[in-house]
């Protein structure tokens, strides 16, 4: 990796040596991380990634974050730095004390998947959903990144793992979402999963749209007569699903609901950004979920905007990104 990063304060060249080697994140994989995504040099929802890192820190003992204003500050400078406006953002605590921030340039997916629908795999490995590294985003994250490396590698977007009983749970770096007659039913936070900053504003943009909405505890089964199924990062944004495994769900192709969320989700994005690039007037940007269109998802579905039909996701199998 070139360009610069963020250690502790400093500005450094990425392949400076920054971490000690008996730092338990090295030793152990000791330590946590979160991913967002930057929108013209603007930090997505950075406050809402610090807040759960810091929830995190605290369950597992390990030093907080900075603040936020620091590390806002961080990531533009570093956006600027390593001319990646558009960018993969990546922060990072370690067990011994050192805090972290890099951004890379986005990896697309492929723009096919978000017009015709991505296909995902069922992992083959059942998640244990009273782990104490259970809804946390560790460093120690090498059984993620081999099942996904998997998936990708033939040709699936993410691979959702299942609980002991068979409920689906989530993906590598997703949270997974399914539409049934008109309501948006996603697995339950006290079934062990992540809860997805992503997963977080899709919920809160259903509810601008007066969608139904149920969390709960969904069966294998049920992904066969979904309407419409989806999945959900903070680099992807909103991705439809059209196969799982290989089989078709919601007839094969994105469905309205979807689409509708998609460029809702969009909306949002750019009425926040927008705003976060301006002088602020307070000390934090009042939230822009109103952004969202007030439109019924009974009405008729149209192809979201340019900027929503291709979203930057992660084609490397070590980015966790919800």
């Amino acid at each position: 990796m070139s360009g610069y990063v963020w250690v502790d304060g400093r500005i450094l060249r990425a392949h400076q040596p920054a971490i000690p080697t008996i730092d338990p994140a090295v030793l152990y994989g000791f330590g946590l991380f979160e991913v967002t995504r930057a929108y013209r040099g603007v930090p997505f929802r950075l406050h809402d990634h610090l807040d759960r890192m810091r929830r995190s820190a605290e369950a597992l003992r390990v030093p907080a974050p900075p603040d936020d204003a620091t590390l806002d500050k961080a990531v533009r400078t570093l956006c600027r730095r390593n001319h990646t406006p558009e960018a993969y953002v990546r922060l990072m605590v370690t067990a011994g004390g050192r805090h972290v921030a890099l951004t890379r340039p986005l990896d697309p997916l492929p723009e096919r998947w978000y017009r015709k629908g991505a296909a995902i795999a069922l992992s083959p490995f059942r998640r244990d959903p009273a782990g104490p590294l259970t809804g946390h985003k560790t460093l120690n994250y090498l059984e993620n990144v081999l099942t996904r490396r998997d998936a990708l590698a033939r040709g699936f977007a993410d691979a959702v793992a299942l609980g002991p009983l068979g409920v689906l749970l989530e993906g590598c770096v997703s949270n997974i979402f399914l539409v049934k007659k008109g309501e948006l039913h996603t697995p339950s936070l006290g079934l062990g999963i992540l809860p997805g900053v992503t997963r977080k504003l899709v919920l809160r943009i259903a509810g601008h749209l007066a969608l139904p909405v149920r969390e709960r505890a969904i069966q294998k089964r049920e992904l066969a007569d979904a309407d419409e199924v989806f999945i959900t990062n903070s680099l992807i944004e909103v991705l439809p699903v059209a196969r799982v495994a290989r089989r078709e769900v919601g007839g094969g192709r994105p469905g309205p609901i979807t689409r509708l969320l998609a460029m809702a989700y969009r909306s949002v994005v750019l009425t926040e950004c927008a705003a976060a690039s301006r002088p602020p007037r307070s000390p934090r940007p009042a939230a822009c979920d109103s952004a969202a269109p007030s439109r019924s998802p009974s009405g008729p579905a149209r192809t979201p905007p340019r900027g929503t039909t291709a979203p930057a996701g992660s084609g490397s199998s070590s980015r966790r990104t919800r």
